[in-house]
């Protein structure tokens, strides 16, 4: 197992990698073995586990449990590609509560020896980013580190003893800041915000991005690093374009600081590739 850094935050040096016409941004700082197919399994449905970066409330989805869009990344990759995607991702999910919801898929049988993929994406709310990106102080960056990966590493445990051939897909979050900087509004002219400086939350995110990394290594996972693939589209692109939304009510706000429709198409497009055919 690799050694769990906690050392301050850092941004992981990227490459591109062509998969359909897209680029997959994968760290290649750590060692990804699992990109070229660690695990052996072969078509088979796909289970989706996250939070609302997953879930992609928007007004309806706040009606149902969870707060499942039914427009957020999994709906449009079902429907683009016909896999049979079953989305266990829920709104407000913590690393803790997610083993909750890697029970229900077992239970549901959902997850289980057909399937194929497996996509997990979590630490957003153990980490505090909806305070973040509203200025709150995070702390107890390394303790919270801690706590992600050893729930990761109980629910790799549930799902590989289900689903021992299923390819196993992390991922890290579409980005609130651009550099150091974050929109919280959106601006006046063609929705173009003024970018406020807050490292810290550029920090953070770097920070949170990183453990999806490390949890990757240490489960032989395919990392998909969306956080580095969506660099240069935060909360200060263009209202319309932008892939997630600040605290403002412009017209592609789903929620505030989520994933906009438009980011929902990107991760769609993101992750399709991934999918074990």
């Amino acid at each position: 197992m690799a050694r769990r850094r906690s050392s301050g935050p850092r941004i992981a040096t990227t490459v591109l990698l062509a998969a359909a016409g897209l680029g997959v941004a994968v760290t290649s700082g750590l060692t990804l073995a699992s990109l070229s197919g660690a695990s052996s399994g072969s078509g088979g449905n796909v289970v989706v586990f996250g939070d609302s970066y997953y879930s992609s409330p928007d007004p309806a989805a706040l009606t149902r449990p969870c707060a499942r869009s039914d427009g957020n990344w999994a709906r449009l990759a079902a429907a683009d590609t016909g896999a049979d995607i079953h989305d266990f991702s829920c709104g407000g999910a913590t690393s803790e509560s997610m083993l909750d919801l890697v029970d229900e898929a077992l239970a549901s049988g959902d997850l289980g020896s057909e399937t194929g993929t497996v996509f997990l994406s979590i630490g957003g709310n153990d980490f505090g980013h909806q305070g973040a990106v509203r200025g709150a102080k995070i702390d107890d960056l390394d303790g919270r580190r801690t706590t992600v990966l050893d729930n990761i590493g109980v629910a790799v445990t549930r799902i590989r003893a289900a689903a021992p051939y299923a390819r196993l897909v992390f991922s890290s979050y579409l980005p609130a800041t651009v550099g150091p900087y974050v929109c919280r509004d959106a601006g006046p002219v063609d929705g173009v915000s003024l970018p406020v400086y807050d490292q810290q939350l550029d920090e953070t995110e770097a920070y949170i991005s990183e453990t999806m990394a490390i949890a990757a290594e240490e489960h032989d996972a395919t990392f998909v690093d969306v956080r580095a693939a969506a660099d240069g589209n935060s909360t200060c692109s263009p209202v319309g374009q932008r892939y997630l939304s600040g605290e403002d009510g412009a017209a592609d706000v789903l929620m505030a600081w989520h994933p906009t429709a438009a980011g929902d198409r990107f991760m769609a497009d993101l992750f399709i590739p991934q999918i074990t055919r």
